[in-house]
């Protein structure tokens, strides 16, 4: 048994109403039913969906106060004002930064950008950067990706005469800031048909309406700033980001063609998870160590040995932020699981001097992940007694309304329901998590902690083919509300499953149905589950589909997103002593190993003294029913032990690595026409001596020593005869006895039918006995051994 990471939700559909979209749409019904979970029902929905080209971008002009904004801007440029584009340190910032500063020089304006050190300043707009700028001789002020949320800096702004126009998508308080001019897509006087653009998007809006026309050629920042946001990949989002991936093959900006280049990344292949997984983690990863300029700097560079240099400095920052993350990481689970699980730690908040506040937030993803919980990790300066850092969110727990509540505790905060940053003291940081805990107890219920895995539709592995992973990815690109489909294959096995890597943590496998129909398989990070998994097990697996190039071959192939197995599973590794290789696989906490010889015990025990091993040698001595993983080393004396043992468990997995004492080679039983020969020579030449004869009996009846020694001992059991000194001599012999009268011929007989049954069974004759077993009432079994 193996149990799912996450809780699986598969989709269903009407069918009828399918049908009906499957006609529209003239498409199959498999295709009609990702459609339409995409809000894509009709002909023109669909065209649009899957044609941006011949679709244009709403009006700008729609959003509220652009007027404003536009008219303002303009004046600045023809007074020759100085303007300062107010940014943000992430790869939605500085994309928003290039965008609307390429525009503005592009216009002949005075422009120049500032993005605050995010140690040091924090996010977002703050009192001594705007009075810089004012004394520095700015004269409009635009923020991109971040101001909604500054109301005394907007104030402020307003004293010192500075004039402020706001862009911005991030959540709104109930008042606007008083600016010039608002440009948000939320904006309560905006009647703009998408209110989900990501920063660059707004920003990329008002270049648009200060150009008159789609500056098209920096579509491929517009694409990289709404990928890496996580905003919804819909409506005009999905055309930005098809256009903008067109740019990125094509004509790419020349700061990401140097990153891409050292990213070892082809932008002609370039497609969404390029730039969540290559381009935008290192135009982050500078404002997470230190001053974001850098990245801006990259984006708005014209000289390609400049870029390159910029390049090696971000892909230089980007490694280091990597070992950070890597260890802060393994900081913070080791203090969760030591002081913050159980009652009162519905959302975790955890925090340690010395935790850089810049990637935090990668370490709570990976935690929200890992405890299905809101998480938020702070980095702590014990100089200033300050916590800064970010949190992570599930999606019944809006996150940034949270913090909203609890604002009194707070120096500042923004964000979105999913993500959150802040700020406040170190002392206030125990009133914060109590806070957020309750909040959470009484609004969330035991099924909100679990992490749910959407599941499109459960298919055959018959209907994976390269065409049919085409049309899906037509559905491309994927994201936040169009997620990449993730499909279940239900019943299959798993054959030739490995793993591979440098670090072998990872997994790979053949899917295989009843019908022969296979699919090669990888799961990433998921290498652990190898030693899991038996060859027999009837496994459902869910994941992403793609298609495996290699050697100018193109194959299907699955990545496994979670898996499951829900029976028992039998390892059939009999006459092996492979019980080795998992003593060396890491962790034996679940590991119970089940020894019936004292000499396997002592073999186990010096590999690992703090093994859980337990010596089957009295009738009681069984093992804990809970045991995950149970495993047989040796072959027992009476199978009644062994099967005492399974039957008062409920383990996942039981592994048989028992061995007859001669390799597989079962003793056998004398016929009764070798007694009777046997008896003959003895009454013969009696007095016999066994020791100087036992090559002539060997060699004259085709015996074995071990025959003749064990027929010699049911002669004397049934007193048929005695040895002394290796000389036998027969006894008067009153009444005839049977050879099952002696408990030696039985005890053969037993062990011949227990081995015969261990070693020579089937797998399958071998996995239904123990099934009845563990289905059976252990006390009744072993109540029938002590008597």
């Amino acid at each position: 048994m193996i149990h799912s990471k996450y809780k699986w939700q598969i989709e269903t559909s009407d069918a009828t109403a399918m049908q009906q979209v499957a006609e529209e749409l003239k498409c199959t019904i498999p295709m009609a039913e990702l459609f339409a979970r995409r809000k894509v029902t009709t002909a023109g929905q669909l065209d649009k969906f899957l044609n941006p080209d011949k679709y244009a971008a709403y009006d700008p002009f729609l959003l509220a106060e652009m007027g404003l904004a536009v008219d303002r801007i303009k004046q600045a440029i023809e007074a020759e004002e100085h303007i300062l584009i107010y940014g943000d340190y992430d790869a939605d910032g500085v994309t928003s930064v290039a965008v609307l500063l390429k525009t503005l020089r592009k216009l002949g304006a005075n422009a120049d950008f500032y993005i605050p050190n995010r140690f040091t300043e924090g996010y977002g707009p703050n009192v001594a950067a705007f009075t810089e700028a004012k004394e520095s001789g700015v004269d409009l002020l635009i923020t991109v990706d971040n101001g909604i949320a500054a109301l005394e800096v907007m104030e402020h702004a307003k004293t010192i005469g500075l004039d402020v126009i706001v862009t911005d998508h991030h959540e709104a308080k109930d008042t606007m800031p008083e600016a010039l001019a608002v440009i948000h897509p939320r904006h309560p006087e905006s009647n703009y048909p998408f209110p989900d653009l990501a920063g660059v998007g707004v920003a990329y809006k008002l270049a648009h309406a200060l150009l008159g026309e789609e500056p098209t050629e920096f579509l491929d920042l517009v694409a990289i700033g709404t990928v890496a946001d996580l905003v919804s990949l819909t409506d005009e989002n999905r055309l930005f980001v098809q256009k903008g991936l067109r740019v990125l093959r094509e004509n790419a900006n020349i700061g990401v063609a140097a990153l891409a280049k050292l990213a070892s990344t082809k932008l002609p292949e370039a497609n969404e998870e390029t730039i969540g997984f290559m381009i935008a983690p290192r135009l982050n990863a500078v404002g997470r160590l230190g001053p974001a300029d850098l990245a801006a700097d990259l984006l708005l560079t014209e000289d390609p040995e400049e870029a390159a240099f910029l390049a090696e400095e971000i892909d230089e920052a980007n490694k280091e932020r990597q070992t950070i993350v890597a260890q802060i990481s393994e900081e913070a689970i080791a203090m969760i699981e030591a002081e913050y699980l159980g009652d009162g730690n519905e959302v975790l908040v955890i925090g340690k001097a010395g935790w850089n506040p810049g990637v935090v937030g990668i370490v709570a993803s990976r935690l929200v992940d890992r405890y299905a919980r809101p998480v938020i990790v702070l980095g702590i300066d014990e100089v200033t007694g300050m916590a800064k850092g970010s949190g992570r969110s599930i999606e019944a727990f809006h996150l940034y309304q949270a913090l909203d509540a609890n604002q009194t505790l707070l120096k500042a905060f923004g964000g979105h329901p999913m993500a959150a940053g802040m700020t406040l003291d170190m002392a206030d940081i125990g009133a914060l998590r109590e806070n957020l805990a309750q909040l959470a107890r009484e609004t969330l219920t035991a099924d909100d902690f679990v992490s749910i895995l959407r599941v499109e539709e459960a298919i055959p592995v018959e209907t994976v083919s390269l065409e049919f992973i085409a049309q899906l990815n037509k559905l491309a690109p994927f994201g936040t509300d169009n997620p990449k489909p993730v499909f279940a294959l239900e019943g299959v096995k798993l054959s030739g499953t490995k793993r591979i890597g440098a670090d072998k943590t990872h997994l790979k496998t053949v899917i295989t149905a009843d019908s022969g129909a296979a699919i090669d398989a990888v799961g990433f990070g998921t290498g652990e589950l190898v030693e899991k998994i038996s060859p027999m097990a009837k496994v459902d697996v869910v994941g992403e589909l793609s298609i495996n190039e290699w050697n100018n071959m193109r194959k299907p192939q699955l990545r496994i997103v979670d898996l499951k197995i829900g029976h028992w599973q039998l390892f059939d590794v009999r006459s092996r002593a492979e019980w080795e290789k998992l003593l060396q696989a890491g962790n034996t906490a679940d590991k119970v190993f089940v020894c019936f010889q004292t000499a396997t015990r002592e073999k186990l025990l010096a590999a690992n003294a703090n093994l859980v091993c337990a010596q089957i040698d009295t009738a009681t001595d069984v093992v804990d029913a809970t045991t995950k993983d149970l495993i047989f080393v040796d072959m027992p004396d009476d199978v009644a032990l062994l099967e005492a043992v399974v039957a008062n468990t409920e383990a996942d997995r039981i592994y048989l690595h028992i061995a007859a004492e001669n390799g597989n080679a079962i003793a056998s039983m004398p016929s009764r026409q070798h007694f009777a020969q046997l008896y003959a020579v003895l009454k013969k030449h009696q007095p016999f001596s066994l020791t100087q004869n036992m090559s002539r009996l060997c060699k004259q009846f085709n015996w074995t020593n071990d025959q003749i020694e064990f027929m010699s001992r049911v002669f004397f059991d049934l007193n048929f005869a005695t040895m002394e000194d290796g000389v036998i001599s027969l006894n008067e012999v009153g009444e005839k006895r049977n050879l099952e009268e002696s408990s030696v011929y039985k005890a053969r007989e037993h062990r011949i039918a227990m081995e015969q049954k261990l070693l020579y069974s089937n797998y399958n004759e071998l996995y239904d006995w123990i099934e009845k077993l563990m289905n059976s009432k252990g006390n009744s079994i072993l109540e029938e051994i002590v008597k």
